[in-house]
């Protein structure tokens, strides 16, 4: 008997780049590359029904690895993408695997963000039930 593979629930956005983007060495600024994951993590959520601007619950990041694996080379008015995909949980904490990717495919940076949810109001942290939180019928595992 097999069984089926969890639900990777992956987005890919495109994000602009900007002039300020760019360090004097005309590569992408390496804090840049931080602001591209969160906008791919919005952008990830919108696209599966849930959006953090309302409701009590925010995700807020517990633990961020990002690895540079190529330069991003000077251009104003470039685009990069951001992949975005559920890459595990726990009972208090979902991580999600996100790639920065040029527009040929190449991957420029990879990393990976731990993520847990927090009452606004409160501070206290909840139980991550990502089958409740999600607008899919299939409840990641």
């Amino acid at each position: 008997m097999t069984t089926a593979a969890p639900p990777v629930l992956e987005h890919v956005c495109e994000v602009a780049l900007r002039p300020n983007d760019f360090d004097r060495a005309g590569h992408l600024n390496n804090s840049v590359y931080v602001q591209l994951l969160e906008t791919g993590r919005w952008e990830w959520g919108l696209a599966h029904g849930v959006d953090a601007r309302e409701g009590t619950l925010v995700a807020v990041v517990l633990q961020l690895r990002l690895d540079y694996l190529r330069a991003v080379d000077w251009d104003p008015v470039g685009r990069l993408l951001v992949r975005t995909s559920l890459a595990g949980r726990s009972p208090y904490s979902f991580s999600l695997a996100q790639d920065v990717e040029l527009p040929d495919g190449t991957v420029a940076a990879s990393g990976r963000v731990r993520l847990g949810l927090v009452d606004r109001h409160t501070k206290r942290a909840h139980r991550v039930d990502l089958g409740a939180m999600f607008a899919t019928s299939a409840s990641p595992a």
